[in-house]
């Protein structure tokens, strides 16, 4: 019986007497469209199909597949076109066998296709190519229903194959486009003068041709091979550029400026209240121009207010603020923003053991190494006496040393205090905004009226919080670590409510030298005769002293001086290896030859980390170097919010006005949102600094600011720490920071 008459037990024989391999039908028959399986059809045995108008299909089925039905009346339907794609299928079978012997030797070649009734024409054919080790061998193909084919001898099929137009013109195609790519990068490295010439990439374009002949599959491999292999060779040529132009291991002389004004350093030493900063002031007021570069907005404000009251007049001029008075020839500035081109008479470094900071010591290197001063007055500890003294030898440049010796006593006070203790005119120093808060609001459970300094508040509030201070209006003040760098708080007492800070990273113990600073604030010439210092509601006065004792290795004599790239180096550097990717730029200078100076790279992930999100936008390379450059904390999500829609705004190349930052109304805004909007205008100002016409309403900003300022001050002075954006939380328990302690004596 053939597959004409249907044997009901499914064993019946093929075409032509060949036995059906029972696989092949149980495949073709699944995809027939009115053949269903038992399962499918809701019923657990196939006989059980009957009361739904099924059948058994009736054909060789192999073991445990034998449940395929189909409906009685479409049965001989559905037979005659299986029947009838085994039939296709057969000859496929056998055209592939005849392929195998006609077209033996040829371009052409005749495979399996996805589908049983059809084959695959593959054609072939290598491309040498000048420099690759091997041709490319490049393979088209067209897929043929495999009647096209059927009934041809072995030369009819041999010659209707070698002469598909079809295969001729895709394979003519694939040539010509592989030939184009190769003769791309091979143009791109013509004149190589190192070692990245074509033959450096034309291994790794022979391996990843190895296993890919199809023309689409093996470009999208080359470009990435080569895009690999392209970035390497300008990191590596980038690094090479760096190391021989730039030259960080010779920093000093990116500035000639400075190089050539035989400079005359003046070191002046001491401990706080030493009078460091009068001594500095005084040579700025003697000479004809001058710069005061500070560590803090606020002290760079306090001595320009302090030169112009004394009758030297002198401009502010930081990365968020700058203030012009007429006729002023003298600057006090953030050290950040030094410009190392415009030489004046004087020059004025503060606190210059910042040269030990791991995010901002950079600057401090710079301000060493470039300030563009006949004379340069280096303020700071007496630890970081050995460091200068070293730049000095470094540079071949003359130092001077004054000492200055502290004005009143200081001592330690000999136990811990508790929170009752606390008197008015004290200082307490705490390490966050959350923990000055806290002790704020333990300090005014027991009727004391504070103030708060702290970096997130606008300069302003700062200034009015240190004011009613100073006044006696409030009792107390509960201030950062940034009072140890010279801002006018005097006070009788300076006490630690913690012994550790977090540094960005980890939180680690206080070096000996910031115990000092900070410590050192205790204690005024002609206000306080003597100073305190001590511990209060944590920490052992032992532990404070253990600090003390402990030297402090970041400023010691071999200490390495981080130094981070300009604008100006990176856009050199961009120019010479072709490229706008600033990721690129920062890695080819993070790994600059330093060994045997006095220099290190220092760590630029954050600069890295803002590159990452500049790549990622439609921006030209300028307006990417400038980006780099923005005063954004990125770890502040207020602030990466506002850095986003900078970046936003350029590079949509709109004008953004301020309200689009900062609302028009401030009504009951707390604390926290208060110090978000005033970092806002900061930012806005920087923007409108670098892009004008992009960021309008430059003028604007200061009052807007100001107003801000104004109403921050007002709820920290009236309303607590509730309206300044904190919870109110339960008291904490005893031990923990800013909790009175329930027994007496150190913890043990």
């Amino acid at each position: 019986m053939d597959m004409t008459s249907p044997d009901p037990s499914g064993t019946g024989p093929s075409h032509a007497g060949e036995p059906a391999d029972p696989h092949l039908v149980h495949e073709l028959a699944s995809a027939h469209p009115d053949v269903v399986t038992a399962a499918a059809a809701g019923v657990t045995r196939v006989a059980h199909g009957e009361g739904l108008g099924l059948v058994p299909l009736g054909l060789p089925l192999p073991k445990g597949k034998r449940d395929l039905l189909v409906p009685a009346e479409r049965r001989e339907a559905v037979l005659l076109e299986i029947q009838g794609t085994l039939d296709r299928a057969r000859r496929r079978n056998a055209l592939l066998a005849q392929g195998r012997r006609a077209l033996e030797g040829w371009s052409t070649s005749l495979h399996p296709a996805d589908d049983r009734t059809r084959v695959r024409a593959v054609r072939s054919d290598d491309l040498p190519w000048p420099g690759l080790p091997a041709p490319v061998r490049l393979q088209v193909s067209r897929v043929l229903d495999a009647m096209e084919l059927a009934d041809l001898t072995d030369d009819d099929l041999a010659l209707r194959l070698e002469g598909d137009p079809a295969l001729a013109a895709a394979l003519e195609d694939a040539l010509s486009r592989t030939a184009a790519r190769l003769h791309r990068y091979a143009g791109e490295t013509d004149g190589a003068e190192d070692a990245w010439t074509f033959a450096s990439l034309a291994d790794r374009l022979s391996r990843a041709a190895r296993n890919r002949h199809a023309v689409d599959e093996l470009l999208e491999r080359w470009d990435r091979e080569f895009a690999v292999w392209r970035r390497e060779r300008a990191e590596a040529r980038g690094r090479a550029y760096v190391d021989r132009h730039f030259d960080l291991a010779r920093f000093e002389k990116l500035f000639p400026v400075a190089r050539g004004l035989g400079r005359r350093l003046v070191l002046v030493v001491g401990p706080t209240n030493s009078g460091k900063t009068h001594h500095a002031i005084e040579a700025l007021k003697g000479a004809w121009d001058g710069i005061y570069l500070a560590p803090l907005r606020l002290l760079a404000l306090e001595v320009m207010e302090r030169l112009n009251a004394e009758g030297t007049p002198a401009s502010l001029l930081t990365g968020e603020e700058a203030i012009v008075t007429p006729g002023a020839r003298h600057t006090a500035s953030t050290i950040e923003v030094m410009d190392p081109d415009r030489p004046v008479e004087v020059a004025v470094i503060d606190e210059i053991q910042m040269l030990a900071d791991p995010d901002r010591g950079w600057a401090w290197t710079a301000a060493l190494m470039g300030a563009p001063a006949e004379t340069v007055y280096i303020l700071g500890a007496p630890e970081a006496r050995p460091l200068v003294e070293r730049v000095a030898a470094h540079l071949g440049e003359r130092l001077e040393v004054i000492e200055l010796e502290r004005k009143v006593p200081l001592t330690l006070i000999d136990r811990r205090l508790n929170w009752e203790e606390v008197e008015p005119g004290d200082a307490l120093i705490a390490f966050s905004r959350r923990e000055i808060h806290s002790v704020r609001d333990t300090l005014r459970a027991k009727g004391l009226s504070v103030a708060a300094v702290y970096g997130a508040l606008a300069p302003e509030v700062r200034r009015r919080e240190a004011a009613r201070f100073l006044s006696g209006e409030a009792d107390v003040v509960v201030a950062t670590d940034a009072i140890g760098m010279g801002l006018n708080l005097p006070c009788r007492r300076v006490l630690f409510t913690a012994l550790e800070k977090f540094d960005g990273t980890s939180v680690r113990p206080l070096s000996a030298t910031e115990v000092k600073q900070i410590a050192g604030r205790a204690g005024r010439f002609g206000k306080f005769e003597s100073g305190e210092f001590g511990v209060v509601g944590r920490g052992t006065p032992q532990a404070l002293r253990n600090l003390l004792e402990k030297a402090d290795g970041r400023l010691r004599a071999d200490a390495p001086l981080t130094v981070r790239p300009t604008r100006a180096m990176l856009a050199r550097l961009a120019d010479h290896i072709g490229t706008e990717e600033t990721v690129l730029l920062l890695d080819c200078v993070a790994d600059a030859r330093t060994a045997g100076s006095p220099y290190r790279v220092g760590d630029l992930s954050g600069m890295r980390r803002l590159a990452v999100m500049l790549d990622e936008r439609r921006l030209g390379l300028p307006a990417k170097l400038d980006l780099l450059l923005i005063p954004a904390d990125l770890e502040d999500e207020a602030e990466a919010r506002i850095l986003a829609a900078i970046l936003g705004a350029v590079e949509a190349g709109e004008p953004s006005p301020l309200g689009r930052f900062v609302p028009a109304r401030l009504d009951g805004l707390d604390g926290a949102a208060l110090e978000g909007l005033s970092r806002a205008c900061d930012l806005y100002y920087w923007a409108a600094r670098k892009f004008p016409t992009l960021f309008p309403e430059r003028e604007a900003v200061r009052g807007r600011r100001g107003e801000i300022s104004r109403r921050l001050a007002d709820l920290l002075a009236t309303r607590g720490a509730r309206s300044a954006g904190q919870r109110r939380e339960p008291p904490p328990k005893a031990g923990f920071r800013g909790a009175p302690r329930k027994r007496f004596g150190p913890r043990r």
